[in-house]
Parts: C-alpha cells; structure tokens; sequence
C-alpha cells in the first residue's frame, strides 16, 4: 500500500524542500527587513517540517507495521530533494569557491546515488543498504541547514565566525557525503560479484578475454 501515513509523510519532503529553498531564496534577496523575516519565517518552517518528517516517517511505520520497499526506496530520495534544494540556494547565495565546490560533491554524489537507487527497482537481490554513516551524513546536512537559518541572530557586525563555522559544517559534510558513496558502489560491486550469474559466467569469461588478450599481444611482439 503506497498511501499510507510514513509515506505521506516521507513525500512531505519532496514538496517541503524545494519550496522552503524557494521562500529562503526570497528572503536572502529581500529589500526591506519586513520581507526578510516573513520569507524567512516560512522557509524556517517548512525546513522544521521536513525535518520532523524524516524523523516520524521511520517511527510510523515500525509503529503501524508499514514497512514497505516504496516507503524504503522513497525516503532516501526525499531526504536527496529536501536537503539538495537548500543546498543549491547555499551555492549559489554564497558564490565562494569554499561553498559551491563541497556542495557540488554532495550534490553529484546524491544524483549518483538516486540513479543507482532508481535502477534497482525490481531487483531485490541486491538492494542498496542504508548505513549508519549515510544517516549521519543525513543528521550533519541537517545540522548544517539549521545553521545557517540561525546566522541571522548570530553574525552581527564584523562577527563572521558563525559564517565561517557554518562553511566548516559544510566540508564535513562533503566529506561524509564521498565517504558514504564510495562505501555503497564498493558494497554493491561486491554484491555483484556475488551474483550467481556474475561469478559463474561473467567473470569466468572476463578472464578468459584477458588471458586471450595477452596471447595475442605476445604472439604479435614475437611476430616482431
């Protein structure tokens, strides 16, 4: 069953993270204070929602017994969209080097993953784990986003170091966001490997190419 409340509430996201990225993107390039803080207001909580959402939609479905491959299959994509949208106004506001090139790794790595996700729909044999440094990964782009909605309180004046500790937060999350998808494609190569198929025709016969490969290079130096 599709429509159930861990669902709705994992597709929450999907909509919550491109228009709350939408309503911060005004507030960053309002003119007057007024519009600032409504704009800003709004994003603040749609990204409060989300993250609930991401919180209960686990909870509900243990909960209620609603435990599904769609839900397991959409909630890490949600997660992707809700925290890439802010991502991309982060890159683009900031235009620092220090900013857009971590939250284009994280980016590449999230679209990366989704196409591999996306790929593997129907073959259940070797599903793509979440590990628990991918939900910590998860829970430091969090703490990023929240960050930096609370630098309109905490840089004041010449005080940058919240700003700077912010773009901290970000490199760390880079860094775990690359350190989670090599683990997954190293986990799923492995997975392949260990496919009836792969280890009784494929590689067997990937072998014999290379075994067939070098005879003909060293017949060809002979014929030198």
């Amino acid at each position: 069953m599709i429509f159930t409340i861990p669902n709705i509430l994992t597709a929450f996201r999907l909509v919550a993270g491109p228009l709350g990225a939408l309503f911060l993107w005004w507030a960053l390039n309002a003119e007057t204070n007024e519009g600032l803080i409504r704009w800003w207001s709004y994003a603040l909580a749609l990204f409060i929602g989300g993250a609930l959402s991401d919180w209960f939609d686990g909870w509900f479905a243990r909960k209620l017994g609603q435990v599904s491959a769609f839900g397991a299959l959409l909630d890490p994509i949600a997660d992707k969209v809700f925290v890439g949208a802010f991502l991309i106004v982060f890159g683009i506001w900031s235009g620092l080097w220090s900013v857009t090139y971590p939250i284009a790794a994280i980016l590449s790595r999230d679209i990366i993953m989704t196409m591999i996700r996306l790929s593997r729909l129907g073959k259940e044999s070797i599903p793509v784990p979440v590990s628990l440094a991918a939900k910590v990964k998860t829970a430091v782009e969090m703490l990023m986003i929240a960050w930096f909605f609370a630098l309109i309180f905490l840089v004041r004046g010449d005080s940058i170091w919240a700003y700077e500790a912010w773009i901290i937060f970000v490199w760390i999350a880079a860094a775990l966001s690359l350190y989670t998808g090599l683990t997954y494609n190293s986990s799923l190569i492995r997975r392949y490997i260990e496919e009836p198929i792969v280890r009784k025709i494929i590689l067997p016969l990937g072998h014999l190419l290379a075994r067939q490969s070098r005879w003909i290079r060293e017949r060809l130096r002979r014929d030198k």
